[in-house]
């Protein structure tokens, strides 16, 4: 899902490289070779985090499914069709996404084509500096209270009934006390949300 969503990205890069108007070959972090679109690798690092949100949101929305997915027959995974579409899907949607730059409100793709123009500027001498970090997104993870509170109530001798260790919920409720935001595994969160002692 990370190769193609990469692959993704780099298609992206190579459109706003294009039109720029820049040598898709001539890069500055990874190697020129023939046939290598060297500054499409480069430009693709400050928005790699972007394929790695849709990957992320598409495992924990379980909108991947096992038929998604074929074993070859050296037994690595590829992407179905309908696998690749789902990804691509969700990519878009994050390209889509606004973010703050300059006083404005413009969608990442937008984003990734004005630090590719300030690049171009920067290199022909139109721009004094250059900096690639921003805009910047911060990834906002809402916890469910119910689930906080869940935690913060239960007593060791239920947590060991549902089959799970004390040092395990003693980190839990460590984390819950302090007011942060805190990620569970999915399993440890169904047993917690069928517990009916909140």
């Amino acid at each position: 899902m990370l190769n193609y969503g990469y692959a993704l990205l780099e298609a992206e890069c190579l459109r706003a490289i294009n039109a720029v108007g820049m040598d898709v070959h001539v890069g500055f972090l990874h190697e020129m070779a023939s046939g290598k679109n060297s500054l499409a690798y480069d430009l693709q690092e400050p928005f790699r985090f972007l394929v790695d949100l849709t990957v992320i949101s598409l495992i924990e929305s379980k909108k991947m499914d096992d038929k998604d997915f074929i074993r070859t027959e050296s037994y690595s995974l590829r992407l179905k069709p309908s696998g690749a579409k789902k990804v691509t899907e969700e990519f878009n949607n994050w390209m889509n996404k606004k973010v703050a730059y300059k006083k404005q409100s413009v969608m990442w793709s937008y984003a990734l084509l004005l630090k590719t123009r300030e690049l171009d500027q920067y290199l022909v001498g139109k721009r004094k500096t250059l900096d690639f970090s921003k805009p910047v997104y911060s990834v906002e993870r809402h916890d469910s209270e119910e689930i906080r509170q869940k935690i913060l109530s239960i007593s060791y001798s239920d947590w060991k009934k549902m089959g799970f260790s004390k040092g395990t919920l003693h980190y839990m409720k460590k984390n819950a006390e302090a007011d942060k935001q805190f990620t569970l595994n999915s399993h440890v969160r169904e047993r917690l949300e069928m517990w009916g002692g909140c």
